[in-house]
């Protein structure tokens, strides 16, 4: 299901992590997360989630992505 009640925090910052540079947005109220490394790809991910936002397109609620990225998550096979 799509959904267009999408919320983007700020980026968070976790020191314990491995990765700890984070984007969070929430879907429907639902929780979504991805972590990073460095900064600047967080940042640039984050723009991204924010850009599809602002065009207006859907979120779907099962996998927390705007459309324009979902289409690239799929696992290619060889």
């Amino acid at each position: 299901m799509k959904s267009y009640k999408v919320r983007i925090w700020d980026l968070a910052f976790w020191a314990h992590r491995k990765s700890p540079h984070g984007v969070r947005w929430t879907v429907e109220g639902k929780p979504y997360s991805s972590w990073f490394a460095r900064k600047s790809p967080a940042d640039k991910y984050r723009g991204k989630l924010l850009a599809a936002l602002d065009k207006g397109e859907p979120f779907d609620t099962e996998t927390g992505l705007p459309d324009s990225l979902a289409a690239g998550t799929g696992s290619m096979t060889w």
